[in-house]
């Protein structure tokens, strides 16, 4: 406890804050649970970062699935340039069924319409921008995969 207190108060001399961003608290209010909708719930292989070139991660694309409904969904959640609007997609591809696509300049996420995948294989994609559209961060699968419901 006396540790604690005295981190605490050197913290507090040192003019540090130990409170998150307000960047980090408006992304972490949007789960892709939250984004896709009530009953959808995160598939296994259904979440890659968003990179760029260089590696720096602006976000993630999570691709979910509702057993209920047998719909699919796919999420781009960002977490650099979070309450600046860029261009930020999300991309979903149903095999022998429909295609989805939704691109514009979000502060927060894009997220695909819901589409019938039950028992059929998907491709998902997300991607956003820097503000000045120079740097592209990409996420996502672009093979055939989760075609067991």
């Amino acid at each position: 406890m006396l540790i604690r207190s005295v981190i605490a108060a050197s913290l507090v001399a040192a003019g540090i804050a130990a409170v998150p961003s307000s960047a980090y608290a408006a992304t972490a209010a949007y789960s892709p649970e939250r984004v896709c909708g009530k009953g959808f719930h995160r598939v296994k292989d259904g979440h890659r970062a968003m990179r760029t070139r260089g590696g720096a991660v602006f976000g993630h694309v999570y691709l979910m699935y509702n057993k209920r409904s047998g719909k699919n969904c796919v999420a781009a959640i960002k977490t650099a340039y979070t309450g600046t609007r860029t261009v930020t997609g999300a991309y979903l591809e149903v095999k022998g069924g429909g295609r989805s696509e939704d691109a514009q300049r979000y502060k927060y996420y894009a997220e695909t319409g819901h589409i019938d995948g039950a028992w059929k294989c998907v491709k998902y994609e997300g991607w956003t921008r820097d503000p000045d559209n120079r740097v592209t961060a990409w996420g996502g699968r672009k093979s055939w995969g989760n075609c067991d419901g």
